[in-house]
C-alpha cells in the first residue's frame, strides 16, 4: 500500500559521488531536493580511489576540501612497475609535485567509501537537503511537466509517492532509470574481465610510508595481458589487487595475493573478492524529458586514470546551477537542454580516451594516456551549445592535447592566485561573475544595470590577468556559476549594456 505524498523540486536517485554532489550543489543554490539511496550503509570496499583537481575545485568552493584533506592517503603520485613487490622497480612514471600553476587544488587519493562519508556529512548540513538511505526507487512516470515516483522504505516496506519537477538518475552503471527509459549505452562493454581481491596486510617494509599511486606487478603477465595492479586504499593496511581473468577455482585468494606480491609468508586477511568487466561506454542520451542521467548512469569508464568519480561530479556541477536558474525564474528549457548538449560529447571523449588507455595498459605495451594528457581530460574539455557565446577561437580540446589554461568561451575559467591568497576559482559559485581589469569600468556599470540574472563583478588587479584570459585591459569575461566561460569580449564596446544583456540572455536560454 502506498502512503504519503512528498513534493520536491528535485528527486535524486543514488547516493554515490554524483548524487551526493548534486544534493550539495542544489542546496548551495537554495533548491530543495530529496535523495534516496537503496543502500542503508555505504560499502566498505574501495571501488574508486582518485579525485582529480577539477572536482576538488568544486569541493573547495563548497567548503568540503579541508575535511577531505584530513582523510587523504599520503601516496607518492605516479606508477611503478616491478616483477613483484619484493623486486626493484623496472620502470616508473613520476607525476609532477602538484598542479598549483593551473589549479588551486591538488588531486585527492581517498577510497570512495571514505570520500562518500565526508560528502554525506556536508550534504546533511543543509536544510534544503533530505537524504533517505535504505530507500529504493520502485517506479516512476512522467506527469505534466515533472515525474511521479513510488519509493520503498526497505526497513518498513512503506511505499511513498514522490512528485518532483525533475529527477537526477545517479543510480550507477546498472542504472534502473536508464533501462526504464530504454536509453542505450554506446561503446565497448567488455574490455576484459578482472578479479579484484581486497585484503589487509602490512606492506610498509616493501612500499615505505608513502606507497606509489599504483604498482604494476609483471611476474604474472602473459603474452596477451600485463600482470596485476596493486593499490593502497585505506590507512589501516587495506589494499586491492586486480588481475586479468579469474583465479583458479581451487586457489585460496590469500595464496593468490602472496604469489602476486612475491611474499610467501605474508600474513593476509582477505576482505572480499569480486569479478568485474571493464567497459568504455557513454549513454546515447543524457536527458529525457524531466529526467537527467549523471555519473556512472550516464557513462562507464575503465579505471585507467581514475576519471569516473571526477566526471560524475562534473556532470552535476553542470546541471545544478541550470536547475536553480529555472527555479529562480531566469533560466529556460533551452538552458536545461544544454546539459545533454554539453556533457554528452565529454562523456564520449572520456570513454574513448580511457578505453584506449586501458587497452594499452593491459596489453602491456605502453604507458597510459597516450592521447590527451590527464590534466586535459580533467579540466580541458570545452562546452559548445546554444547557451555558450563563441568568439571564433579555435578548438581548445583536440586529440593529443595537453592542458593549457584558456578563457575561450565554453572552457573552464583559468585559475589565477589573487592578492588576498584566494583563487579566481573561488569566485565561481552561485551567480554569474563578470571579470574585468580596472579599465573595464564600463562593463561593470553595464552589469550593474543588467536585468533578470544576478551578476557579481570583480576587478582583477593582477597584471597577468588580461593575457591569461585572452583580453585587453579594457575587455571582459563572463563566467557561469559552474566556472565555465559563458562569453568574452576581448576589448571595450560601443554598447556594453546591450552586449552584457545579450550575453546573459543567451547564457540562460531566456
Amino acid at each position: 500500500m502506498t502512503s504519503g505524498l512528498v513534493e520536491t523540486p528535485v528527486l535524486i536517485v543514488g547516493g554515490g559521488p554524483a548524487g551526493l554532489t548534486a544534493s550539495l550543489l542544489l542546496s548551495r543554490h537554495g533548491v530543495d531536493s530529496l535523495l534516496i539511496d537503496k543502500r542503508i550503509d555505504a560499502s566498505p570496499l574501495p571501488r574508486a580511489r582518485g579525485v582529480h583537481s577539477r572536482a576538488m575545485e568544486i569541493l573547495r568552493v563548497c567548503g568540503v576540501e579541508p575535511d577531505l584533506r584530513k582523510v587523504e592517503l599520503p601516496i607518492t603520485p605516479g606508477a611503478e612497475w616491478r616483477a613483484d613487490l619484493t623486486s626493484p622497480p623496472l620502470r616508473e612514471d613520476v607525476l609532477s609535485a602538484g598542479p598549483t600553476t593551473v589549479s588551486p587544488c591538488e588531486g585527492l587519493s581517498v577510497s570512495q567509501d571514505v570520500f562518500e562519508a565526508v560528502l554525506r556529512d556536508h550534504a546533511h548540513g543543509y536544510a534544503h537537503a533530505q537524504l533517505r538511505p535504505g530507500t529504493l526507487l520502485d517506479s516512476f512516470h512522467p506527469v505534466g511537466d515533472g515525474v511521479v515516483a513510488t519509493v520503498v522504505e526497505q526497513a518498513s516496506g512503506r511505499r511513498v509517492q514522490v512528485r518532483a519537477r525533475w529527477m537526477i538518475a545517479a543510480d550507477g552503471a546498472r542504472s534502473g532509470v536508464r533501462r526504464h527509459l530504454r536509453v542505450a549505452m554506446n561503446g565497448p562493454d567488455d574490455l576484459g574481465q578482472q578479479t579484484m581481491i581486497a585484503f589487509r596486510a602490512d606492506l610498509s617494509a616493501l612500499t615505505g610510508s608513502r606507497p606509489r599511486g599504483i604498482y604494476f606487478l609483471t611476474a604474472t603477465a602473459t603474452a596477451t595481458a600485463t600482470g596485476a595492479a596493486l593499490i593502497w586504499t585505506h590507512a589501516d593496511d587495506r589494499w586491492v589487487i586486480s588481475q586479468p581473468g579469474p583465479i583458479a577455482a581451487d586457489e585460496d585468494p590469500a595464496a593468490v595475493v602472496r604469489r602476486i606480491l612475491g611474499v610467501a609468508d605474508l600474513t593476509v586477511q582477505v576482505l572480499a573478492t569480486s569479478h568485474w568487466t571493464a567497459g568504455a561506454q557513454s549513454a546515447a542520451q543524457y536527458a529525457q524529458g524531466p529526467v537527467f542521467l549523471a555519473g556512472d548512469a550516464a557513462h562507464r569508464f575503465p579505471p585507467a586514470g581514475a576519471t569516473g568519480v571526477s566526471a560524475a561530479m562534473h556532470d552535476v556541477h553542470n546541471l545544478a546551477w541550470k536547475i536553480a536558474a529555472v527555479v529562480g525564474g531566469h533560466g529556460s528549457q533551452q538552458l536545461l537542454d544544454s546539459y545533454a548538449a554539453e556533457r554528452e560529447p565529454v562523456g564520449r571523449r572520456n570513454a574513448d580516451e580511457t578505453g584506449t588507455a586501458w587497452m594499452r595498459i593491459f596489453n602491456g605495451n605502453a604507458a597510459p594516456f597516450s592521447g590527451r594528457g590527464l590534466a586535459q581530460l580533467d579540466m580541458g574539455y570545452q562546452y559548445t551549445s546554444p547557451v555558450v557565446v563563441g568568439d571564433g577561437s579555435p578548438d581548445t580540446d583536440p586529440p593529443n592535447a595537453d592542458y593549457q589554461p584558456t578563457a575561450t568561451p565554453g572552457c573552464r575559467a583559468p585559475h589565477l592566485w589573487l592578492a588576498d591568497g584566494t583563487s579566481t576559482i573561488d569566485l565561481f559559485d552561485q551567480r554569474f561573475v563578470l571579470l574585468t581589469a580596472e579599465p573595464g569600468h564600463a562593463w561593470r556599470d553595464a552589469a550593474a544595470h543588467a536585468t533578470g540574472v544576478p551578476v557579481d563583478s570583480h576587478v582583477i588587479t593582477e597584471p597577468n590577468w588580461p593575457s591569461l584570459y585572452g583580453v585587453a585591459p579594457d575587455g571582459a569575461v563572463l563566467v557561469r556559476p559552474d566556472g565555465h566561460v559563458a562569453w568574452r569580449s576581448r576589448t571595450s564596446s560601443t554598447d556594453p549594456v546591450k552586449d552584457i544583456q545579450t550575453a546573459l540572455t543567451t547564457s540562460t536560454g531566456s
